[in-house]
């Protein structure tokens, strides 16, 4: 047990290597990240009229302004890239050698992307912490100690699940050549589709419905509007039971994906 274990901890210390190993490139890509925040403050601040009171899309301009914050930040803070050397790894052959070693893949990567994103996380956190101090000052937005607890618990989930998703993206490389513009494209679509550029209210009634029946709302709005305090109590324990759901559904798609996959490539290869 100590041994495996110990395989996946030298997964999780590679990625960590490697997330530094390029620094400068590192650092520049996290204030990348910066910018949008920038300029959707700077629009919805243009959009409300300035009346405290006034709502749209059911937030309050001091909610919209710590949504649009918080919702960003996670949305980076889930971020993966890993399905590009998943890729890289079926067209080029590579995942042969995994699937001769006593290692599953899923769980080398998966351990791998923990490793990366440690780093980026607490220089991520540190910024949020930073944007709500600041917020906190200049709009009076608040988060209680409970709303930060609850909201720790829906990003771990919130991590788990948006690997998955693009672990199930990933494997169409499988059956398509080139893909890294289908990569893109559904990155936009599940960031839009999970309330990462702004809330699914914002789209009507009836498509906020269809989507929140899926799981891309539990990977950033979800974690998001627990932190701004709009979900609490029942709905949190609610909210964090069908996340857990989600993520055992799509591990279950993951697994029956990447079997079939894997005989496929195995096929064409032999």
């Amino acid at each position: 047990m100590a041994e495996r274990l110990a395989k996946y901890v030298g997964a999780a210390s590679l990625g960590l290597r490697a997330a530094f190993e390029y620094r400068v490139n590192f650092v520049f890509s996290l204030l990348g990240a910066v910018a949008p925040v920038i300029v959707q403050v700077a629009l919805w601040a243009r959009i409300y009229s300035g009346d405290a009171g006034e709502t749209l899309f059911g937030f309050t301009q001091v909610q919209m302004l710590g949504y649009v914050v918080v919702a960003n930040i996670v949305s980076r803070l889930v971020r993966t890239g890993f399905e590009y050397d998943l890729n890289d790894d079926i067209r080029s052959g590579g995942l042969d050698r995994f699937l001769v070693k006593p290692i599953d893949y899923l769980g080398f990567r998966l351990a791998q992307f923990v490793g990366a994103k440690s780093a980026e996380t607490a220089f991520m956190g540190a910024c949020l912490a930073l944007a709500l101090l600041v917020l906190s000052a200049l709009t009076g937005f608040a988060v209680s100690i409970a709303a930060a607890l609850g909201f720790l618990a829906a990003l771990v989930l919130a991590f788990l699940l948006n690997f998955l998703v693009f672990w199930c993206v990933g494997l169409a490389g499988f059956w398509l050549t080139e893909i890294g513009f289908f990569f893109e494209a559904a990155r936009i679509v599940i960031i839009m589709a999970s309330g990462g550029i702004f809330p699914l209210s914002v789209l009507g009634p009836v498509p906020e419905r269809i989507l929140s029946a899926l799981p891309f709302r539990f990977t950033i709005q979800f974690p998001t509007e627990v932190l701004c305090g709009r979900v609490a109590g029942a709905q949190l324990a609610t909210g964090l039971a069908i996340a857990a759901a989600w993520s055992i559904a799509l591990y279950a798609l993951a697994r029956s994906l990447w079997a079939v996959g894997v005989r496929r490539f195995v096929a064409v290869g032999s």
